[in-house]
């Protein structure tokens, strides 16, 4: 669609004498809708409970679909790129690392991390979150849906732990993708870091299972691999497929969990199945995702997307997707029936469009799902389809009268019969010859500009050549023509006929904007030229709007100052990059008055002057960024503002972007395959059901039944080389099935996963800072840190092979340097007065942690705390000696050993 117009039931005019300007109480600018696919679609996930599909952007939207045509976008606070995207499914709940919930559509929950999340992935079964990090680590997250919150778990999975024997302190590799295993959900988890290497974790035993792909790492003649997709490849988990930033994708077998028998043999696979390359010759083809659908027994299907700067990779699994949901098709495709005559005396707003095919289309604005009311397929002189763009449109309601014209110069007058009805809107029943004729006329250079006025019967057309031509519409004839120099390159941005009233006299005016933003004046009935010298601004630039106005005396907005210009009219100009109001009696002398001027903050794509129900006027701006802009007049200050996000315009002859506005300030853009609908002042019921079709999804309403839309997987012709790969040979399975009669596996439920994971499996990253030791020769014994027992018996714990018996010699002497004088020191404290004791509560305490019933004598403290350092301190010596012992029968050991081996060679020699 390359031009639209909004017509408005209730159409105004846009000369009113005596207007005065809105107020910031009139204004109130807001999405009224969103429909379409959002331009910068990032993301899929689908509720195949509640069917609902939800789309991530990256400026922080997502837009969600229903059934029955519903349909709403959810914005997140900042504009920043939704990096994961996840349903609970049939909760009503979607995660994005945040919680949103899809019937009110609002931001639940929004839970902080202190490290970048990476990857993101959700046990459906029981609502676990398996949360990856930039460091390699894996942390566990509950959704309670009671509390509507994150609530951290202290099951985790380390880095040293599942990354394997190259697991080194500082050389952390961060977790690209984290997949439950088909099958064992609740039993084991694929992690998949950056590069290449895949740790199957078992949550059971807390330990790594089977570790794959270390011959990424091995390849030191290419590059360094980067995973960028991955996903299942088997329904029972034992296949994995890898996509890589360099185009390559991989295939792995891992192992399953019905064959815990074969784990011995793929615990440490270093080879993947196959190795598929979709780039063309050099050309790197970033694989960004996967997705393989079941094929009910058959070979599965992979679907591969892949882009970079020179090319793309994209199979047919999007259009299946439009088979299930029709809005993905583009706007053009639908609605190309027409609707019936009880709809159409329901319509209250008017859109009509021009489309690059040639054709126009008349569509019911009433309700934010466009409905078609009309189509009108332009016919060269030979009767064949034109498929010219259309260039430029003006449609008058009063009289029935639409002009358009194309980009080859075709300009076409067609009028519109009325019937004997009240319905305004009856003409949307036309047929080509019976309702309504269309009269043509060519003209030299593409139509960029149209204005009509009814009452004279007339129509001024420009051209990008700078030719105005005043055509009757009656016959189509030219009346005159005039050709208008511009400072640059362009040809007519705007036209308007003007009634101008000056100390009693009046005269029919011609205003002509060129694209340069050079104004000329032409009287109406000739084409006489008035200001031979035109107003110009200093430097070109692209005219979006040309207006005059007339403002009341008795308005408020008006100061002292303007009390003289008052009376008279003005001629607004709005460039891309500044508004100006000009004198327009001044203008029409060739002299340039400016009466007002501002410069907007950044650059402005389109303008148009809104009036509100009592006919209080504003000058509406929006922003090539998305922002929207509503000014007073004549004074031309912000009343208020707001911002389109994911709304970026772009102007050339075959762009997708496009600006309506009526004249009660209702908005229509149209971004690729999205539009908007944008309501800017203070009404109400400007669009019909939107709140029904707003509605996704009902909490107190049970999920209705199937989808009579179903995806189909395309019927197999032949095996390809995946569909090879994946097969099983009988052979295989008998032997596996065989293997298995013994063993079974069973699954583990809810309960226990969340026992499991309410527990620790690890120290936390904290303990573990906390507790680490950064100098073995900084050691320092405290007494409370000792235990000493004299049992012989071998410690069945951990041990310490780095404390020698020099640095337990070491630690002794210490202590005894230290022990001496805290002996002292208590053995000085029982000559302090009762009042200077301890307490009952501090004095229990010391005895209960040494092992002493408590009593009321504090006076034995100091000797019963000396009595048992003293006992310490023998069982010390006592370790020390028998450590020395040990020491010197290893020795003598050693030595025997030696002269047994020696007369052993002595022996075999003589022999």
């Amino acid at each position: 669609m390359f031009v639209r117009k909004l017509v408005e039931k209730a159409s105004k005019k846009h000369h009113i004498g005596g207007i005065t300007g809105l107020r910031a109480e009139d204004v109130s600018p807001r999405l009224a809708f969103h429909y379409g696919v959002p331009a910068d679609a990032a993301l899929l996930a689908y509720d195949p409970a509640l069917h609902v599909l939800a789309i991530a952007t990256r400026n922080g939207q997502i837009k969600l679909f229903g059934r029955d045509n519903t349909q709403a976008l959810l914005q997140s606070p900042s504009p920043v790129p939704c990096k994961f995207l996840r349903f609970a499914e049939g909760q009503g709940v979607l995660l994005n690392v945040n919680i949103w919930d899809i019937d009110t559509k609002k931001l639940w929950y929004v839970h902080p991390f202190e490290k970048e999340i990476t990857a993101f992935s959700v046990l459906q079964n029981c609502l676990y979150i398996y949360v990856g990090d930039s460091f390699g680590n894996v942390s566990l997250l509950k959704l309670d849906l009671g509390q509507t919150c994150l609530v951290d778990m202290p099951y985790w999975i380390p880095f040293s732990e599942s990354y394997g024997s190259g697991a080194n302190v500082g050389n952390e590799v961060e977790v690209a993708f984290v997949l439950p295993q088909p099958l064992a959900e609740n039993n084991r988890v694929l992690i998949i870091f950056r590069d290449g290497i895949m740790s199957l974790w078992d949550i059971h035993t807390s330990k790594v299972v089977s570790l794959s792909g270390k011959s990424m790492q091995q390849q030191s003649h290419q590059e360094a691999k980067t995973v960028t997709s991955a996903c299942w490849a088997c329904a029972k988990g034992s296949k994995i497929a890898i996509g890589f930033y360099s185009g390559d994708i991989y295939l792995w077998s891992i192992p399953d969990i019905l064959n815990a028998q074969n784990l011995s043999s793929m615990s440490n696979q270093n080879l993947p199945l196959q190795r598929l390359n979709l780039g063309y010759k050099l050309d790197r083809v970033s694989i960004v995702s996967l997705r393989w659908v079941h094929s009910g027994g058959k070979a599965g299907r992979l679907y591969v997307n892949g882009f970079s700067d020179h090319a793309y990779l994209f199979q047919d699994y999007f259009s299946s997707l439009a088979t299930k949901y029709p809005w993905f098709l583009s706007m053009k495709d639908k609605h190309q029936t027409s609707t019936g005559s009880a709809d159409i005396h329901k319509t209250r707003n008017l859109y009509v469009t021009g489309h690059l095919d040639g054709t126009i289309r008349f569509w019911d604005a009433s309700c934010p799902l466009l409905l078609q009311n009309l189509m009108i397929k332009q016919q060269n002189e030979d009767n064949s389809p034109s498929g010219t763009p259309i260039t430029s449109l003006q449609f008058d309601m009063s009289s029935s009268i639409l002009i358009c014209g194309n980009r080859s110069g075709m300009v076409r007058i067609i009028t519109f019969k009325k019937d004997s009805s009240d319905n305004r809107f009856s003409f949307l029943h036309a047929k080509q010859g019976e309702s309504y004729n269309v009269r043509c006329i060519k003209l030299k250079g593409a139509v960029t500009s149209i204005s009509l006025i009814s009452n004279s019967k007339r129509v001024a057309v420009g051209t990008e050549k700078g030719i105005v031509s005043v055509v009757s519409i009656e016959d189509a004839s030219i009346l005159y023509q005039k050709q208008l120099d511009c400072r640059v390159s362009g040809g007519i941005a705007s036209l308007q006929f003007e009634m101008y009233s000056h100390n009693g006299y009046d005269k029919n005016l011609l205003i002509v904007g060129m694209e340069d933003s050079t104004i000329f004046i032409l009287e109406e009935e000739s084409g006489k030229l008035l200001n031979t010298n035109p107003v110009q601004t200093n430097k070109p630039c692209r005219a979006l709007l040309m207006q005059t106005l007339e403002l009341s005396p008795d308005d408020p907005s008006v100061s002292d100052t303007h009390d003289t210009v008052s009376k008279e009219s003005l001629l607004l100009l709005c460039t891309e990059n500044a508004i100006r109001l000009f004198s327009l009696s001044h203008a029409i002398q060739g002299m340039k008055n400016i009466i007002n001027k501002k410069k907007p903050n950044g650059s402005c794509c389109f303008a148009s002057l809104i009036h509100s129900v009592s006919s209080e006027i504003g000058l509406l701006l929006v922003f090539s960024n998305g922002k929207i802009e509503i000014r007073s007049l004549p004074d031309l200050s912000i009343l208020k503002e707001a911002s389109l996000r994911g709304f970026a315009y772009t102007r050339n002859l075959n762009s997708s972007s496009s600006i309506a506005c009526s004249s009660d300030g209702e908005i229509i853009l149209v971004n690729g395959e999205e539009t908007f609908f944008f309501s800017t002042l203070c009404q109400n019921d400007i669009y019909r059901h939107v709140d029904s079709i707003n509605t996704i999804y009902r909490k107190d309403n049970s999920p209705r039944e199937e989808s009579s839309y179903v995806v189909k997987s395309p019927r197999e012709k032949k095996k390809g080389i995946f569909g090879m790969i994946m097969k099983d040979t009988k052979a295989s399975k008998g032997k596996q099935s065989d293997a298995n009669g013994d063993e079974q596996f069973t699954a583990t439920t809810s309960e226990e996963l969340s026992s499991i994971f309410s527990c620790a499996n690890f120290a936390p990253v904290s303990e573990k800072r906390n507790s680490s030791i950064k100098d073995d020769e900084n050691i320092e014994l405290d007494i409370d840190d000792i235990n000493i027992d004299d049992n012989p018996q071998k410690q069945k714990g951990p041990h310490f092979p780095g404390l020698s018996k020099q640095k337990i010699s070491k630690g002794f002497q210490s202590l005894r340097e230290k022990l001496k004088p805290r002996t002292e020191e208590r053995v000085n404290s029982g000559n302090r007065k009762p009042e200077d004791d301890t307490s009952i509560s501090q004095v229990d305490q010391i005895k209960m942690k040494y092992g002493y019933a408590t009593n009321d004598d504090s006076t034995s403290i100091p000797k019963m705390i000396g009595n048992k350092l003293q006992e310490n301190i023998k069982k010390l010596e006592g370790i020390n000696i028998r450590a020395g012992d040990m020491a010197n029968g290893a020795q003598s050991f050693s030595a025997m050993a030696k002269e047994l081996l020696q007369n052993t060679k002595n022996e075999k020699a003589t022999s």
